[in-house]
């Protein structure tokens, strides 16, 4: 598309040269090289709209790590009411919230981070 793009400016000057050379087979031949010119340029402003709405797929391949930024040590979990220990299996995922029930008290509570600072 670049060469023709470019053979397109080209025409439009040598054209305009013949329309200011003057006289009668002059014009006409410029401005049939700067109408060719002008068809060109529309040609090329065609194609490229018609590429730009076809769509494309787009593959993205995502590579994370999660760490934490210091050393991480598991910690025991155990009831906010009765103090019994909780095990993994105790904890769910409900919407998007962990949620802790307890075996001994049927205690169901949050599980909430510790902020970090």
């Amino acid at each position: 598309m670049g060469l023709v793009l470019f053979l397109a400016v080209v025409m439009i000057v040598f054209g305009s040269i013949f329309v200011i050379a003057g006289g009668t087979e002059n014009t006409v031949t410029g401005l049939i090289i700067i109408a060719i010119a002008l068809i060109l340029i529309y040609y090329i402003y065609r194609t490229d709209k018609v590429k730009a709405s076809q769509p494309q797929v787009v593959q993205q391949t995502v590579n994370v790590q999660m760490g934490g930024s210091g050393q991480l040590n598991q910690k025991a979990m155990t009831c906010k009411n009765c103090g019994a220990p909780l095990s993994d299996k105790d904890l769910k995922l409900v919407e998007g919230a962990v949620l802790v029930t307890c075996p001994y008290c049927g205690t169901v509570s949050s599980f909430e981070e510790a902020p970090k600072w």
